[in-house]
């Protein structure tokens, strides 16, 4: 069995001993794992498997038209890097978020927050005060915007860490400096006990998604969480941090029982 993990290369290069965790796992397994290069992946010599660590659907969708097992698939890959298409399937299913605005004119009430349709880590998510602020910023964002209502218990946020459908650990988030909680950005982590009601809605979106793996993350509004996004390509660096978890032997594995399920399929 061969499998590649595809990397930006700027992000291969920040993470290479992420990178080698993941190697040295499948090695172990006895299974061949390349690293690849988004701007040199080859449709001819394909892999049994693909552990895509880049946003980038369309290279997802190909390599599964070619029959190659890709974790996460192209619907992940698609719907859950575009916060706008996210937005829309999930509320099109009944999962509570914060109010989205189609255009400044909607806006009824300030605050809002305006972030990219396409990033993560908090990047370029900024808060507007004013219509004048808001339109300030717009500039910044060439490749799409998502307009969104404030949550009220700004620079709060929960990261639910999610495997195959199974919950691994949930990590709360806070920031006094800054609505963005990121732990990348200098925010503070903690383990966080979900209750019965937060599984049972996380449960619920790992049921839409269907992710192999995946960071599920909620704002807070008036002391309960709301959904605000799914990290397709999420980091781990947290869950290393403060717990003793080893995530990604617990996705190595998973993936190597789903290769064997369709190899056994396949007989």
């Amino acid at each position: 069995m061969r499998g590649i993990i595809i990397y930006e290369r700027e992000s291969a290069e920040k993470n290479k001993s992420y990178i080698n965790w993941y190697m040295d796992k499948f090695k172990e397994a006895g299974i061949s794992l390349e690293l690849v290069m988004t701007d040199e992946t080859d449709y001819g010599a394909l892999p049994d498997f693909a552990v895509v660590r880049a946003m980038r659907p369309d290279i997802t969708k190909k390599l599964e038209g070619l029959g190659v097992r890709c974790f996460n698939n192209g619907f992940v890959s698609e719907i859950g890097n575009d916060k706008a298409l996210t937005y829309e399937y999930v509320k099109k299913n009944g999962i509570e978020i914060m109010p989205v605005y189609n255009s400044i004119d909607d806006i009824s009430e300030y605050p809002v927050v305006i972030k990219p349709a396409c990033s993560h880590g908090g990047d370029r998510v900024y808060m507007a005060e004013s219509r004048e602020r808001l339109i300030s910023l717009l500039p910044l964002y060439t490749d799409g915007y998502v307009i969104q209502a404030l949550a009220s218990d700004k620079g709060k946020d929960l990261r639910v860490y999610v495997i195959g459908g199974d919950i691994v650990t949930a990590m709360l988030r806070r920031s006094d400096k800054d609505i963005r909680s990121n732990f990348s950005l200098g925010g503070s982590a903690e383990v966080y006990n979900l209750n019965a009601e937060e599984i049972h809605m996380v449960q619920r979106i790992t049921e839409l998604f269907k992710p192999d793996f995946a960071g599920i993350d909620f704002v807070f509004h008036n002391g309960r969480p709301v959904f605000n996004e799914i990290e397709d390509v999420v980091g781990s660096r947290m869950v290393y941090t403060y717990t003793d978890i080893d995530i990604v032997d617990i996705y190595v594995k998973y993936i190597i029982k789903c290769m064997q399920n369709i190899r056994e399929d396949k007989l």
